[in-house]
């Protein structure tokens, strides 16, 4: 194994979802949504994605290769939309509730599951969990 002992630059960042569009991504499971401070936008929510498809990307289609794997490309997803919010407040609020079954649910969904981004044609954002067929 290869261990790198220096690294430069920066994460990249997921484009825009164009209106009429979606992606299709997982969440890094080893990392948890922070809020970042942009200096044009002023705070974001940060998620650590691994991104399956998307229209500005071409080469990443979606496709399952042999054994289900599919192509990636680890980027964040920063947003300041509603869905963006309500999952970094869903993930972060209910953590001390050690008995509550919707955010074991959520964590769950979060670590193993690939989510829908769609930007309606209002630019509106709507984000999404759809699990396998197993």
């Amino acid at each position: 194994m290869v261990q790198k002992e220096f690294s430069f630059g920066s994460k990249p960042r997921m484009k825009e979802v164009p209106a009429g569009t979606e992606a299709v991504f997982s969440f890094n499971k080893n990392t948890e949504p922070v809020i970042i401070e942009t200096e044009k936008y002023g705070e974001k929510y940060s998620f650590s994605i691994n991104l399956i498809s998307h229209p500005s990307y071409p080469l990443l289609d979606g496709t399952e290769f042999k054994g289900g794997e599919t192509q990636t490309m680890t980027m964040d997803w920063e947003s300041k939309a509603q869905c963006a919010k309500q999952l970094y407040d869903d993930y972060h609020q209910n953590k001390l509730i050690s008995d509550n079954a919707y955010h074991k649910a959520l964590l769950k969904a979060y670590a193993e599951e690939k989510w829908r981004l769609t930007r309606f044609d209002s630019g509106e954002y709507w984000l999404d969990c759809y699990r396998r067929k197993d």
